[in-house]
């Protein structure tokens, strides 16, 4: 069986937000394109057809239902979607293949992370970052939203968040599970905010929450990597950081500055940041070793 496609690709998103309302026969045409993306990117229409256990005229509708003018771009589409699926694998085999030593990798690794952090630094946004501050500030509550890397950004913003603001800041999607944070976001309300962090592969689960809660009302703020990622046309604001990397699927490092950036300007915008680190300070003066 070929390995199924990667719910982080346009074709395989638009399968998800129409499958519900897809008839049987679309449905069984859906399951065997995202369980057989490989196979059905070299059939022909019939071939999807007998395979899915379906007709020429279901296949037809279904692309059709996706978007697509007809197969032929409907299949291009595929092709599009492995492609990008199999990126940080080809990449990575390109890297270990090129000459040199395990220095000029670590070097070079680095390099990647400085690249990224200036590609952040130069997309800024003053008006965005202002909006993006603001948004936090006068939220009554702060839902973080984040999975696979962005895992161990959200953390860090959820703590540092949770230092300076009056707002309740929870990691909404953190180890308690899916269930939970569904919770948490059907609470949502216009004067909550979201946060979601995801860079490629993006996380549909960030994508869904978020989603779930901007129908609710409340705003959202979206950590990615560009203005094509699927966070940004339902974001409030977005604040862009590259996730490139030669040997990773992605790297997290450039967002996590992101991250540290935004509680910087919170705190430096709060009246009372002083206090509160020194509270924290003498609360927690006893627990170093120095």
């Amino acid at each position: 069986m070929s390995q199924g496609l990667k719910p982080s690709t346009d074709l395989s998103n638009r399968i998800a937000r129409i499958y519900p309302s897809l008839s049987n026969g679309h449905r069984r045409a859906a399951d065997f394109v995202l369980q057989h993306p490989l196979d059905v990117a070299t059939m022909t229409i019939e071939g999807l057809a007998e395979g899915s256990g379906t007709s020429n005229a279901t296949v037809t509708r279904f692309v059709r239902a996706l978007g697509y003018g007809g197969y032929g771009e409907f299949r291009a589409a595929l092709s599009a979607a492995l492609k990008f699926a199999h990126e940080p694998v080809d990449n990575f085999a390109g890297a270990r293949a090129a000459p040199g030593s395990t220095f000029a990798t670590f070097t070079a690794a680095l390099a990647d992370q400085a690249t990224n952090l200036q590609a952040a630094r130069d997309s800024l946004d003053e008006a965005a970052v202002t909006q993006a501050v603001a948004l936090l500030l006068k939220a009554s509550r702060v839902f973080i939203a984040a999975s696979g890397a962005s895992h161990h950004v959200a953390s860090f913003l959820e703590d540092g968040l949770a230092l300076y603001l009056d707002a309740d800041v929870t990691f909404a999607s953190s180890r308690t599970g899916p269930e939970r944070a569904i919770r948490h976001m059907m609470s949502a309300r216009p004067d909550d905010l979201v946060v979601a962090i995801s860079v490629p592969r993006y996380s549909r689960a960030t994508l869904d929450l978020a989603t779930f809660a901007k129908k609710r009302g409340a705003s959202v703020l979206a950590l990615t990597d560009s203005p094509t990622s699927p966070l940004a046309p339902i974001a409030d604001v977005a604040l862009f950081a590259p996730a490139r990397s030669r040997l990773l699927p992605n790297s997290p490092t450039a967002i996590l500055a992101l991250a540290d950036a935004l509680i910087a300007a919170i705190a430096r915008e709060r009246p009372d940041a002083v206090e509160a680190l020194k509270e924290l300070s003498e609360s927690l003066l006893w627990t170093f070793y120095r």
